[in-house]
């Protein structure tokens, strides 16, 4: 199995684990070990009203003894299973709709007019694409396609 192809099984085993437990997997993160060094799983979850510290310790012995038995990771791996925090990262351009008129920091792959890096309000999300207006009041539109890092901003 390739990469992608691991990375989609570990997504299908954690959403199951987090279904059964009321929980949803906010996002994940994973970097499989190379050149003897360990592999990383950082799984996100939420709730409504939020997640406990216990809810995540049950999830993660649950999702450690379910990739065992599968055995989709190669070598040696951590495994860390959080909530996705105050200032949490987007996974997905869906997450960002309810939280219009939040700020917001975004991290570009490629500068744009020399810069990577914005902050800003939310200002819209519309299928793929979203508006900040920073604080000068200048609007920027991008595109998913363009991020890097986009997270709740201070």
């Amino acid at each position: 199995m390739d990469y992608q192809e691991i990375k989609q099984k570990i997504i299908e085993l954690v959403e199951t684990n987090c279904r059964i437990m009321g929980l949803e997997l906010w996002g994940l993160e994973f970097a499989p070990g190379t050149g003897g060094k360990r592999g990383m799983l950082r799984v996100y979850v939420d709730a409504p009203g939020g997640v406990t510290v216990d809810q995540c310790a049950e999830l993660s012995h649950q999702l450690s003894v379910v990739l065992d038995v599968e055995d989709l990771i190669p070598g040696s791996y951590n495994l860390e299973v959080s909530s996705p925090g105050l200032y949490r990262k987007f996974f997905h351009p869906e997450q960002m709709r309810s939280y219009t008129g939040h700020k917001v920091k975004v991290t570009l792959k490629q500068p744009r007019e020399g810069r990577r890096n914005f902050t800003g309000t939310l200002n819209f999300v519309h299928g793929n694409r979203f508006s900040v207006q920073t604080d000068t009041q200048t609007s920027w539109d991008f595109d998913w396609e363009e991020i890097g890092r986009l997270k709740l901003a201070e």
